[in-house]
């Protein structure tokens, strides 16, 4: 017996329908840029920045980009490297963009839960939509790790040194966050 394509077809279509299904779209997700800042290269600190902030470049930032597609959520990625005159500590700065809030949403929560400091939270959505802030102390050597989510960027700064590094690090994530619009 044989069925015709017409019937087919709808049987596929039913079948993904009843079951919640997607097909995945062959083009690149979009995402609004209009209003947005557009780029994680427009958070990156400048020198100005720096000077305010009494903390040198280590070595020159680095971004990536990457084609985008259902199966590639993150359009963007910089990272930046730096030392604090002030309190001997190395800051470490990630930002990453992504093309919808979903996956952006999933990496905050992953990351900011699986690699927070055992010392403790220190705060929880103080710098914007999301945020959390953990500090971790190994043999008088301070780790903190702000994590950020706002509009598609998820900013990561972190350190390692001294204790009082806690107001550099809220610094920069307050410099980097008044940077998206």
């Amino acid at each position: 017996m044989k069925f015709p394509l017409q019937a087919i077809m709808v049987s596929v279509v039913l079948l993904v329908f009843m079951t919640g299904c997607t097909i995945p779209e062959e083009t690149e997700q979009k995402y609004s840029t209009s209003q947005h800042t557009s780029s994680t290269e427009e958070l990156l600190l400048t020198q100005a920045n720096l000077e305010q902030l009494e903390v040198t470049n280590n070595t020159s930032c680095k971004t990536e980009r990457y084609a985008t597609a259902a199966y590639s959520p993150l359009a963007q990625y910089s990272i930046c490297f730096f030392n604090s005159s002030k309190d001997n500590t190395e800051i470490v700065i990630e930002l990453k963009k992504y093309t919808n809030t979903q996956d952006l949403n999933g990496s905050f929560q992953y990351e900011s839960l699986h690699l927070r400091g055992f010392e403790g939270l220190i705060s929880e959505n103080t710098y914007g939509d999301q945020s959390r802030f953990y500090v971790n102390n190994e043999s008088a050597t301070y780790y903190y790790h702000l994590w950020i989510a706002k509009d598609y960027f998820l900013i990561h700064v972190t350190s390692k040194g001294s204790e009082e590094a806690k107001d550099d690090i809220t610094a920069i994530g307050e410099m980097i966050l008044a940077k998206v619009k």
